[in-house]
């Protein structure tokens, strides 16, 4: 009897694999915006208030719309944070109502692998510790889901 190709223990721990990366993407997310939260009620130190007031002065005219450095750095870092919490929950919810996605294809997994490594390159290159710790976690449980996942037909 031949074994078929994506079969065995790593294809039963595709789908619980896929999900805990999808929650890395929840918890990099809700993370953010929690510490974001919590920054925004501590007193601003001096230094950090002469930076902010700097970016706040500055400001940038695109798309007709002008907005300071600050604006469009709080903006973008909210995006992004609800973003990642979207993406992940998208994830789960496919784990869930289709899990034959995560385990008879490679595609999902593999998109979502390859979006976790250009974010753990970024969050490397730029963030603090803990994004790249959680990305390091979404890129190996990600990796796992697609070992686990059968190769796509021709």
């Amino acid at each position: 009897m031949r074994a078929e190709p994506g079969g065995g223990a790593l294809a039963r721990r595709a789908p619980a694999a896929f999900r805990a990366g999808a929650w890395a993407w929840v918890v990099t997310g809700a993370g953010h915006l929690a510490l974001e939260g919590v920054l925004a009620l501590r007193p601003e130190d001096p230094a950090a208030a002469r930076a902010t007031g700097a970016m706040r002065a500055y400001g940038i005219a695109f798309g007709g719309v002008r907005r300071s450095l600050y604006d469009i750095d709080r903006g973008m870092s909210y995006v992004m944070a609800t973003a990642l919490v979207f993406a992940g929950v998208v994830c789960l919810l496919v784990a869930r109502s289709a899990p034959g996605l995560v385990t008879r294809s490679r595609a999902l997994s593999g998109l979502a692998l390859a979006a976790s490594l250009v974010v753990l390159g970024v969050s490397l290159t730029l963030l603090p510790a803990p994004p790249a710790v959680l990305f390091t976690v979404a890129c190996a449980t990600f990796g796992l889901a697609l070992a686990g996942a059968r190769r796509d037909p021709a």
